[in-house]
């Protein structure tokens, strides 16, 4: 028998609830419009969705996506989750998002490449730091500055790609252990789910073909990239993207809203292992049609260029306590080195949740 003060006080736990669900549902796009304030080099702003999010998740059909938009008219923009045959879910607000971040580095990274600089520091959404060291060639003095100039637009397209995906790996990272990006709930329950690090690694690709458009601008050119690219993965009517909805709930995840959602499965593919980054399809939706893996970026491309470069992440989170007692032995850290750490990170991480879930944690299956 439930007593009246008791009654009172489930209502009222009941009603702060719901405040605290409207505050967030009104806060995240109010955090939007504030992020990118700069017109000449606007910073990427925080976009998304997510199974179980506050406002729930759109479903935008796939020739109404409207044009992509660094900064200005935001509201033009579709985002959401489209299915694809051949990549299944994809978050079009990751895509953006990823995609703005490549353009952010590139422009930053390219200016301090044809200052000389030595060291460029970066922040995105996160408050952590991305610190690129650079040695350059031997005969960068000698080379006239219309030479610069090219080898530094190169350079800062492919350093702004590999760097952009660091920084979106490293958001799933610190958020697997509690990071909230609006300091209001911990954002674990989206951390490497199975849409996102697609999403983000096809966003950087496209940025990059965008960047090189010399005919459009960033805009104009990421928006049609992005209706080529969701047609050659085959992209399907929204009717479709709920239907694959329907078919993985209470298999990959369970709930209906954010506090009460549990992710059940998670794709920790990150392109570390043979270098491809290899979406999930959900069976049964798109018989007989095949993943289409995406290339993850890397270093390679500095082989023959002369330079050399050097990342290390400053967190700059509460939950680098956490990570630090992974990758050092005395749990004691100053930074991040992505290439030495981020293999050790991910391996801790797929084991923490096969513990939690079991070992089809990181299967596609139903």
């Amino acid at each position: 028998m439930i007593t009246i003060p008791q009654l009172v006080f489930r209502r009222r736990s009941e009603l702060r609830a719901i405040y605290a669900r409207l505050a967030i549902v009104l806060l995240i796009p109010t955090f939007a419009l504030f992020q990118g304030c700069n017109t000449a080099n606007p910073k990427p702003r925080l976009r998304g969705a997510y199974f179980g999010a506050p406002n729930g998740i759109a479903f935008p059909a796939p020739d109404k996506m409207g044009s992509h938009q660094r900064s200005g008219n935001f509201l033009t923009e579709k985002n959401g989750m489209v299915y694809t045959c051949n990549a299944g879910f994809i978050d079009i607000g990751h895509l953006r998002e990823a995609a703005d971040r490549t353009a952010y580095i590139s422009k930053v990274v390219f200016d301090d490449l044809m200052e000389q600089k030595q060291e460029v520091t970066l922040q995105m959404i996160e408050p952590s730091r991305f610190v690129l060291t650079i040695r350059y060639p031997d005969n960068w003095e000698t080379l006239s500055p219309e030479d610069k100039k090219n080898i530094a637009e190169d350079l800062s397209i492919n350093l702004g790609q590999y760097l952009a995906q660091t920084t979106t790996i490293w958001h799933e990272i610190i958020t697997w252990f509690g990071y909230s990006t609006l300091g209001i709930f911990p954002e674990y329950i989206s951390s490497f789910s199975w849409e996102d690090t697609y999403s983000d690694l096809l966003g950087t690709c496209l940025a990059v073909e965008a960047l090189k458009d010399t005919d459009h601008t960033f805009d104009e050119a990421m928006t049609a990239l992005i209706d080529q690219e969701f047609k050659r993965l085959n992209v399907q009517p929204s009717s479709v993207a709920k239907q694959a909805v329907k078919a993985v709930k209470g298999d990959w995840y369970t709930g209906l809203f954010y506090f009460d959602v549990r992710m059940k499965k998670r794709n920790f593919d990150v392109g570390l292992d043979d270098g491809l980054l290899t979406p999930w399809l959900v069976p049964g939706i798109c018989d007989e049609s095949q993943p289409t893996p995406c290339p993850a970026p890397n270093l390679d491309f500095l082989e023959d260029s002369g330079f050399e470069v050097d990342l290390e992440i400053q967190p700059r989170v509460f939950e680098a306590r956490k990570i630090y007692s992974i990758i050092y032995e005395n749990g004691k850290g100053k930074n991040v080195r992505p290439a030495q750490h981020f293999p050790v990170i991910m391996k801790f991480i797929i084991e923490d949740a096969i513990e939690r879930f079991g070992p089809e944690v990181d299967q596609p299956i139903l």
